[in-house]
């Protein structure tokens, strides 16, 4: 009776190894390439000497660079409300043409989804020209691409 105990608890910490290693292979070949590309926000933090902080420092950067993306639609939304005064907006009802469709919270794929539209939905539309329109139902206020609304 101690030997199979002692047999499932070998088996079950190869295992447990086993899993432990998958995870980390995982984590190498899939890492998303897209987070080292993103913008960092400045912070007012001080300098760090070791190359061991440094490195951890890098890892954290991915994540940083996350939340400055944020920081960067917001600093586009005040540009795009400067550039609204200039284009004429023209506001109808259309309706949505695809099975669903996300609505977004600004004009762009990168942008948090907001809600879901349905088939034949009616919504109302603030049109300035663009790919994106912005549309407004009884539950949110959303962007989405014009190509997937019927024409007015």
């Amino acid at each position: 009776m101690k030997r199979t105990k002692a047999f499932i608890a070998v088996i079950l910490t190869i295992v447990a190894l086993a899993f432990i290693v998958f995870v980390g292979i995982m984590q190498q070949k899939f890492t998303n390439p897209d987070f080292a590309s993103m913008p960092t926000p400045q912070t007012d933090t001080e300098s760090v000497t070791s190359d061991e902080e440094s490195e951890s420092d890098d890892e954290t950067d991915a994540v940083a660079g996350a939340v400055g993306s944020v920081v960067t639609e917001d600093e586009s939304d005040e540009d795009s409300t400067e550039d609204a005064e200039d284009v004429e907006v023209s506001t109808s009802t259309r309706t949505v043409q695809v099975e669903t469709l996300n609505a977004r919270s600004g004009p762009g794929i990168d942008y948090d989804l907001v809600g879901v539209l349905i088939m034949d939905q009616q919504v109302e539309v603030e049109d300035r020209g663009d790919e994106w329109v912005k549309v407004t139902t009884d539950e949110f206020t959303g962007y989405v691409n014009a190509k997937y609304l019927s024409e007015e």
